[in-house]
């Protein structure tokens, strides 16, 4: 997953069957340069047999349950994304409901791509028979989301440890930048393209200057503490 921390923006989580072993993939967090992480994703979402998924979970719904919730959430609906898409790697979205946008208004959403090929899946990945049986997931962290499609099993830093999560750390760091990105060019006062909607000092400085954007989460501090009102403006 990318994006638990921040004060603005969704929490993405990705789900990946990557049969191919591309050079410099590691946990996302390690990777420090953004033009590498955009490298190593247009390779993973390029290579031979990849069946991907990413789950986008916006503001609203991170207030609603819990930034814990939401990012548990976002990990099933990647997972059970995966298993929807059939052995051609198609998935039966549309074209245009498949696409990461700052303009879709979802409360969360997933979106899933893959490359047909004739490679021979591992014994690990899949089968190409979507019954629950044929997957395992790996789970990076301590915890297992409820209701989860197939066997799971947690990793604690798993994205470190594991080169199917560090893929899926990968696919959900860079969506989840690129959204950052589109939101800077829809609340420019906010600089977000720089920060991605951490709350450095810059930022708040900006929230409270101009107050909360749509995407802002007010249950994370220090806006859970302030009056807002409707506008997203600060009272008082």
């Amino acid at each position: 997953e990318a994006g638990r921390g921040p004060l603005a923006g969704p929490v993405v989580a990705a789900a990946a069957i990557v049969p191919t072993n591309i050079a410099g993939i590691i946990d996302s967090k390690k990777i420090t340069k953004e033009e590498e992480r955009e490298r190593l994703y247009e390779e993973l979402v390029a290579s031979p047999g990849i069946r991907y998924a990413v789950a986008i979970v916006n503001a609203q719904r991170i207030d609603e349950i819990n930034i814990l919730q939401a990012t548990l959430e976002g990990m099933r609906m990647a997972v059970e994304g995966v298993m929807n898409i059939d052995g051609g790697g198609r998935s039966e979205k549309l074209k245009e409901d498949n696409v990461a946008s700052a303009e879709r208004k979802e409360l969360s959403y997933v979106i899933t791509g893959g490359v047909n090929t004739t490679t021979t899946p591992s014994k690990s990945s899949t089968n190409n028979n979507n019954s629950s049986s044929s997957y395992q997931a790996l789970i990076d962290g301590n915890k297992i989301p409820l209701s989860m499609p197939c066997p799971s099993e947690s990793l604690t830093k798993g994205d470190g440890r594991e080169y199917s999560i560090g893929a899926a750390s990968i696919l959900a760091k860079v969506t989840r930048d690129r959204l950052m990105h589109e939101y800077d060019v829809k609340y420019p006062e906010y600089n977000l393209s720089r920060h991605k909607g951490y709350g450095t000092a810059a930022h708040m400085s900006a929230v409270r200057e101009f107050g909360a954007s749509p995407i802002h989460r007010r249950t994370f501090a220090p806006l859970k503490h302030m009056e807002i009102d409707e506008d997203g403006k600060i009272v008082g």
